[in-house]
């Protein structure tokens, strides 16, 4: 989302009093064309997170969005809105309609691909631990209120309705999804058919981490077939203080903090999330009269929505539901200052140009080796910092 994180939360700000401040800080303190010279033009391709769209656009890119018909109140946006596309890092694969002309098009004519330098984040993934609980406290509030939630008094708004037969967290923490399986082994397919001239038997790098290593396996597979394991290494590297990794680096800098950026986190939600609760308390009021779905609760409906999407697929959750376009957008903007903030430019002084240094030394050096010296292909898998 293109907003300016810090006149956004300045502005936000002004707006909150220090009970909300010290309310929110309570609850939530757990909680990337280049040629050479002469006759003959060389295009080398930097396979990254954006240009891998160009591969998987076939298998996702053009997928219709089906909505459930109990989509209420916001049926009315979501001719104009894909819900799907706003849910920050947790998406499910798309390509951006902002992303420029070139990589839709392919290889220019006249060009070819000589090499490329693929860093690709893992599949998508269950919950990590502190977001489940966030989840599972939602769950614990219905099913304590299961006689409220089971008898409705009143006239209750079809996209609540799911809500009658109560509603249980099934996540389990970290581990790779059947979609995210899916994606990785298509993704290896569609390399393999667009760029067949790129095919390399190096080793496969992965981030020592079961759903990463799992990622690169299912890769690895679309890419190299049943006989992959024989046909090229997996080499695993280690995610510790000891390793020095392009893959993932933040482990060996001993100023990196993973709470980097919760204080404008804690910020924004005490900013977006009370008006939602309160907006869901007041379609639920004569339904549910005794009725309290705190914000602490929404962000766990949030976090439904974007995990039961990402084990089940589009439209399996019933949370995706439950909220206007506006709040999708906000709780978008929220994981955009959790990605900036501990992993991207939000991090102190010069922390995230230092921590892809060795990414940058790693992807230059392989570009600048003749074709005859080595292989054709880089791979690593990674995760999202």
């Amino acid at each position: 989302m293109n907003r300016n994180p810090s006149l956004l939360l300045e502005s936000a700000s002004g707006m909150m009093t220090e009970k909300q401040n010290q309310s929110s800080e309570g609850k939530y303190q757990e909680i990337y064309w280049w040629h050479s010279g002469g006759q003959r033009w060389r295009f080398v391709v930097i396979l990254g997170f954006v240009l891998a769209g160009t591969f998987l656009r076939q298998f996702w890119g053009s997928e219709s969005i089906i909505f459930s018909s109990a989509v209420l109140p916001t049926i009315k946006h979501h001719h104009e809105f894909n819900l799907y596309e706003h849910l920050g890092h947790l998406s499910p694969f798309f390509v951006p309609s902002d992303t420029s002309k070139s990589p839709r098009i392919g290889t220019p004519t006249g060009c070819t691909v000589s090499k490329g330098f693929l860093v690709h984040r893992h599949g998508s993934r269950h919950p990590h631990p502190n977001e489940l609980l966030v989840i599972q406290n939602l769950t614990y509030y219905i099913n304590n209120n299961s006689a409220l939630f089971s008898h409705p008094q009143g006239k209750l708004p079809k996209a609540w309705s799911f809500l009658t037969e109560g509603w249980n967290s099934t996540f389990s923490t970290d581990s790779l999804t059947a979609p995210g399986r899916k994606q990785l082994f298509d993704h290896g397919v569609s390399l393999r058919l667009h760029y067949p001239d790129l095919y390399s038997e190096k080793e496969v790098l992965a981030g020592d981490d079961d759903r990463v290593v799992e990622s690169a396996r299912w890769f690895m597979d679309g890419y190299y077939g049943r006989v992959s394991n024989a046909t090229t290494n997996l080499r695993p590297v280690g995610e510790n203080e000891d390793t020095i990794s392009r893959i993932t680096p933040h482990y060996t800098c001993p100023k990196w903090d993973s709470k980097s950026g919760e204080e404008q986190l804690s910020k924004w939600r005490s900013v977006y999330l009370p008006p939602i609760a309160k907006r869901i308390n007041k379609a639920l009021a004569k339904a549910y009269p005794k009725v309290r779905f705190s914000e602490v609760h929404v962000h766990g409906m949030l976090y439904a929505c974007v995990y039961e999407t990402s084990v089940y697929g589009i439209g399996s959750s019933p949370w995706c539901n439950v909220f206007l376009p506006k709040e999708i957008m906000d709780n978008e903007y929220e994981r955009d200052l959790q990605m900036r903030g501990f992993s991207r430019y939000g991090l102190p002084g010069e922390m995230e140009s230092v921590l892809g240094s060795p990414l940058v030394s790693n992807m230059t050096a392989f570009l600048h080796q003749r074709d005859e010296e080595g292989p054709k292909f880089s791979l690593g898998f990674g995760q999202s910092r």
